[in-house]
């Protein structure tokens, strides 16, 4: 049951929380400013590796979803300072691309879940709900 519920919260941490950046901005913006939710968690060096790689990862993966225009769009909200969540909630996705994205989505949220310690999930559901 505790498991579950630190599945749920981190994968709502992905999905409301600004996952994804351009490349530039991936290697140059500190993993809080990325991921508000991870606010006073100490990382390790090989977390923030591994967290700045997740990153990096997942936008060739939404961007190969999206259209040309959709791609345009998505990039400028994000250059703006847009969170993920609002970038691509901003655009006129189809039935399929959602469910693309959320397949995208639930395997970032399982790799951000294998990267933290369980003291560190807690924390992570503790700055959710302060984040609401």
């Amino acid at each position: 049951m505790k498991n579950k519920l630190v599945s749920i919260l981190t994968g709502a941490m992905v999905l409301t929380t600004p996952l994804i950046t351009t490349a530039t901005q991936a290697q140059t913006t500190p993993l809080v400013q990325m991921f508000p939710a991870l606010t006073g968690i100490p990382l390790t060096q090989e977390q923030q590796t591994q967290l700045q790689q997740l990153s990096q990862q997942t936008l060739p993966e939404v961007q190969k979803i999206l259209t040309p225009e959709q791609q345009t769009q998505f990039q400028a909200a994000i250059a703006e300072g847009k969170g993920v969540r609002i970038a691509l909630s901003s655009l006129n996705l189809s039935t399929e691309q959602r469910e693309q994205l959320r397949s995208i989505f639930l395997s970032a949220r399982t790799q951000i879940t294998n990267t933290l310690t369980p003291q560190q999930q807690r924390q992570i559901i503790r700055n959710i709900w302060s984040l609401k």
